[in-house]
């Protein structure tokens, strides 16, 4: 992967699923859909965090300079 496609994994996509899927979460507990509500909440959401934050460590790790301070 390359820097630019790990800076919108981590900036764009992962942001935005996570929040329409908390949103869905939130919508299915409210419609008496309290099951699947808590699993978009729970896991579908912290899978797409987990996500957003390991693209950002790797871009990190791509962009920083090898020979140090």
């Amino acid at each position: 992967m390359n820097k630019t496609t790990l800076t919108f994994i981590a900036f764009i996509a992962c942001p935005i699923l996570g929040l329409v899927t908390a949103v869905m979460g939130l919508v299915m507990i409210f419609t008496d859909n309290v099951v699947m509500g808590v699993v978009f909440l729970v896991v579908l959401t912290q899978v797409f965090i987990v996500g957003g934050l390991w693209a950002l460590m790797k871009r990190r790790s791509l962009t920083s300079d090898p020979e140090g301070p």
